[in-house]
């Protein structure tokens, strides 16, 4: 049996004394940004030390003393992009590599023989699994090596202050890092922890059987082990629709945050979103980082109190309650219907029904009549710009409410708003492969000939679909307007939710003016020419088109 080691026993006798004997391979001045390419040692092995890649940035004419760690996912390495937008915002940046040696790449972090599982490429078990202990996993040299990462920044410009963001993986190398050194401030990017739950909801009732080896991989390696010995504050930003990150379990990390750091940590969520985080959440990321970082004096709200009740008119209804020591600017509540799987729910924007207070709202609740659980969500944005979010309230629905709403064939309009669509993921336009800012909008409405549609950059996806109250009935045929600014292609996709096995339909577009596509199912085919045969609730809806374009008045005929 391996052994079970608890996050401070595994760290409290780890060596970061040792010096680094850092070697600047080159250096790059570039539009105000100082570009380092470096080496330096990482802990020692039975073969060696560790050798970090790393590439250190800061301004020129303005270096900052206050510092970030970036730490990628698991499957990146070191961006020069994402480097540069972080000295921009005023701070001086180290990303390391730790994914090791890569296909295709001559700068990488070198680890010892006796390790050789840290690469990722070659980790094996040693991922996901402790074997023998939490000590022998790739997470355990991962975290070594932002250890000593800290001890290169301190070696070089004496103790500063020094905050932590990791994306992914790397967001789950920063929870360990909280507790394994000592940071400013940690924000972990869609990571949460509970990845010996992978694959298994929150919410089915069953009982989740573990064995003696998982039970060791959550005591050492599950970030929600760390959380409650972290000795600094967290961000936690995180992604809906993102298949890689369970936002359900999201809250029980963030509620297990240490006590002494709780009240000065947040949770943050990116809704209508797939995998990456929205120009709202890198707001509180910012000013997350100003405040722990540049001690400056900002507000930090505490998270919004919400409820789901009955009204006197028996309507269904969301009731929150604000932090009243701000000011609020804008408040939103999100509800979705019965979807278990996280990455396909539905949110849909709930209508602001009543001001009871300048810190409490009332919001409809309006659901399918048939539905039988909801997620509802509330965000409040106040004047300083950080947004604070509640609890993913669940709740059972039984009885009738005045409120409850019919099945429709009309799946999006207009008058949604951006309810309905997702961004496609994208990498063109999005730092980091994660970050979008105010320069993309995640989808936006814009108007075409005097008439409004709903458009994205990347594409649009829906799960609406897939929702009882939207699904289509046997025999449905898909309609939609569409508007392209030019003579162009538009590809329109429906996935098999459970398989991802795509059907695909292209039809060429005039340019400048509004068409209407009306397609059987029959048009859809696979890239080996199989037909769908029927349009049915286990599919997404995708689409694409080479020109800017707009689509309105999604419906089933």
């Amino acid at each position: 049996m391996p052994n079970i080691i608890t996050p401070v026993a595994l760290w409290s006798s780890f060596d970061d004394t040792l010096d680094v004997f850092p070697e600047i391979l080159s250096a790059v001045d570039e539009d105000d940004v100082r570009l380092e390419k470096l080496y330096f040692q990482g802990r020692q092995t039975e073969n060696g030390r560790v050798k970090i890649a790393a590439a250190y940035a800061r301004s020129l004419s303005n270096p900052a003393a206050e510092t970030v760690i970036l730490l990628p996912d698991s499957k990146d390495t070191i961006d020069f992009g994402l480097i540069k937008y972080f000295v921009k915002q005023g701070y001086s940046v180290l990303m390391v590599d730790y994914r090791g040696i890569w296909d295709n790449c001559d700068f990488y972090t070198v680890y010892p023989e006796c390790i050789s599982y840290a690469n990722l490429q070659q980790c094996g078990r040693h991922k996901d699994y402790v074997d023998e202990s939490a000590d022998k996993t790739c997470w355990y040299e991962w975290v070594a090596i932002g250890i000593y990462a800290r001890k290169y920044l301190i070696e070089r410009f004496g103790n500063c202050e020094i905050g932590v963001i990791g994306i992914r993986d790397g967001g789950e190398i920063a929870w360990k890092l909280g507790v394994a050194s000592n940071f400013s401030c940690i924000i972990p990017v869609s990571a949460a922890g509970w990845h010996a739950y992978a694959g298994k909801n929150k919410h089915i009732s069953e009982e989740v059987r573990l064995d003696e080896e998982t039970y060791c991989f959550i005591a050492g390696i599950d970030s929600q082990a760390y959380a409650p010995y972290v000795s600094c504050p967290v961000l936690m930003l995180c992604t809906t629709n993102d298949p890689r990150f369970d936002y359900d379990r999201a809250y029980d990390t963030f509620s297990r945050i240490n006590p002494q750091y709780l009240p000065v940590s947040s949770i943050a969520y990116s809704m209508h979103n797939n995998n990456y985080i929205d120009p709202d959440c890198m707001q509180d990321l910012l000013l997350f980082l100003a405040k722990h970082l540049k001690k400056r004096q900002i507000f930090l709200p505490r998270l919004v109190q919400l409820s789901v009740e009955v009204d006197d008119k028996d309507n269904l209804i969301a009731k929150i309650n604000v932090d009243d020591k701000g000011i609020m600017e804008s408040s939103a509540v999100y509800l979705a219907e019965d979807s278990l799987d996280s990455a396909r729910r539905d949110w849909i924007t709930c209508p602001l029904v009543r001001n009871n207070s300048s810190d409490e709202q009332e919001f409809l609740l309006n659901i399918y009549e048939k539905t039988s659980t909801i997620f509802v969500i509330c965000g409040v944005k106040y004047s300083n710009g950080f947004t604070v979010w509640s609890k993913i309230v669940v709740k059972k629905i039984s009885g009738s409410f005045r409120n409850m709403q019919h099945k429709t064939r009309l799946i999006y309009s207009s008058n949604n708003n951006c309810d309905g669509f997702i961004s496609a993921p994208s990498k063109e336009y999005s730092i980091g492969n994660i970050f979008y800012t105010d320069d993309f909008k995640i989808p936006e409405l814009v108007k075409k000939e005097n008439v409004k549609g709903i458009y994205s950059k990347s594409g649009l996806i829906t799960f609406r679909t897939a929702n009882p109250r939207f699904a289509p009935v046997a025999g449905s045929v898909i309609s939609l307007d569409v508007f392209s600014d030019e003579e162009a292609d538009m590809t329109i996709t429906f996935t098999n939710i459970g398989t991802g096995e795509e059907y695909i339909y292209t039809v060429s577009l005039v340019g400048g003016i509004w068409q209407t596509i009306v397609a059987e199912s029959k048009l859809f085919k696979t890239s080996a020419g199989i037909q769908l045969a029927e349009f049915t609730s286990q599919y997404g809806l995708a689409v694409n088109c080479s020109s800017p374009f707009a689509i309105n008045n999604l419906l089933w005929l």
